[in-house]
């Protein structure tokens, strides 16, 4: 039996170079040719991603004329669970993790493509809980409401819910895994989840900012920054006031700051223009009292 190992994200393309795409998954399954058929053994750990090309996987797994068993080491989150429901006989280490919760999407728009935006996460979900009722034995409703709670399941409890066929045992005897080291690894895995949504926030280009800046002032320029969000819509930020408060000024008075100066200064220069209004003030009285006695 072929031996294959996916270790990564789930994305419909490679941006990073820690994704798993469809494109992959295919040549790795099928070969360059699409001419292999054997059986195949897979071990996947995988903290989620893109429910569009989890679905795409799942298709061509099963669509894949060999026998494919998969064995979840590490996590199977989120789409992943999706791929890992295409196997033949699915199992999952001691140790792993399983994690199903509801899909997310970021939206953008006006009300109606908001209300676009929920019904394709509406039938989203739909969608990923018929994947998961052709092997899990529970009602949909139930398994529907452990989407909604975002559910982590340890082998045991994936295996009484009937996600997983089996748990993959080796036969070597081992320490059993202390609460300290389940703890530190669901905080890993759940901090995983987190980067994968966190490196798909969206990004403003340069062009749509300044889209949006036109629609609120067409002589607006934004800054290059590509990390910043404008929040909420151009109506919105039209019907702000401007603030056209000028900033206090800050920082030490023009005259204090004579006055420190003056006093900084040696007493030759400090009252040295003092001094020569002196002089020319007596220079003028002598004058004006020659002038008298002439």
């Amino acid at each position: 039996m072929r031996e294959l190992s996916l270790n990564g994200y789930i994305d419909d393309e490679m941006w990073f170079g820690d994704e798993i795409t469809p494109e992959s998954l295919h040549e790795a399954l099928y070969g360059k040719e699409n001419r292999l058929a054997d059986d195949v053994h897979i071990r996947l750990n995988s903290y989620g991603g893109s429910c569009n090309a989890a679905v795409r996987m799942f298709d061509d797994v099963r669509a894949y004329p060999g026998s494919v068993r998969i064995t979840v080491s590490g996590t199977a989150a989120s789409a992943a669970t999706v791929l890992a429901m295409a196997a033949d006989r699915l199992k999952m280490t001691p140790g792993s993790l399983w994690m199903i919760h509801d899909p997310s999407v970021v939206a953008w728009g006006n009300e109606r493509e908001l209300m676009d935006s929920i019904r394709l996460l509406q039938a989203c979900k739909e969608s990923i809980l018929n994947v998961y009722q052709r092997r899990c034995q529970q009602n949909r409703q139930k398994v529907a409401a452990m989407m909604s709670a975002t559910s982590w399941l340890d082998a045991q409890s994936a295996l009484q819910y009937g996600f997983i066929d089996a748990i993959a045992e080796d036969g070597k005897p081992g320490a059993p895994e202390n609460a300290g080291e389940r703890r530190a690894n669901l905080d890993f895995a759940k901090a995983k989840v987190q980067a994968w949504q966190d490196r798909h926030k969206p990004r403003l280009t340069r062009a749509k900012k300044q889209e949006i800046a036109d629609e609120v002032q067409p002589s607006a320029a934004l800054p290059d920054d590509e990390q910043t969000t404008v929040h909420g819509n151009a109506n919105d930020m039209a019907q702000e006031p401007a603030n056209l408060t000028p900033p206090e000024p800050s920082g030490i008075p023009v005259t204090q700051l004579q006055k420190r100066l003056g006093l900084l200064m040696p007493a030759s220069r400090r009252y040295g223009h003092l001094d020569r209004n002196n002089e020319r003030h007596s220079n003028d009285e002598e004058e004006k009292h020659h002038e008298q006695n002439s």
